[in-house]
């Protein structure tokens, strides 16, 4: 998997994925997001996963929110702080969905769209 991490001037960070992607492959891109988003005292993240398909089962997903949680208290940030969208496939929306849900009832502030714009709007609203 490929991707790019970006500060962008209206004020989030963007992190485009490109390809496949595994559990490793999320970690490293979390990892360097989360050190961007110190870096600039930004917590607002868009994250666009319109050209990638995710190879993890629905107990991968379900996992995702709690690594979340931990690999932030590792790099001692407060993931609470963070305020993210996603910006999905839309053959692919349901299963984003479900990771959604799960992250909501875990206390992370996301959402999920399929328009890029949409997406921008809900998070620097």
């Amino acid at each position: 998997m490929s991707y790019q991490v970006s500060y962008e001037q209206a004020g989030y960070i963007k992190l485009v994925y490109e390809g496949d992607a595994d559990l490793r492959d999320i970690r490293e891109v979390i990892t360097r997001g989360v050190s961007l988003a110190m870096e600039r005292n930004c917590f607002r993240v868009l994250s666009d996963f319109r050209s990638t398909y995710l190879h993890l089962s629905a107990m991968d997903i379900f996992s995702i929110p709690v690594k979340q949680i931990m690999q932030a208290h590792e790099m001692e940030v407060q993931y609470f702080k963070f305020k993210r969208t996603m910006v999905v496939p839309v053959a692919d929306f349901e299963k984003y969905k479900f990771f959604e849900n799960v992250a909501v009832n875990r206390s992370h502030n996301i959402k999920v769209f399929t328009g890029f714009d949409e997406a921008l709007m809900w998070l620097l609203t």
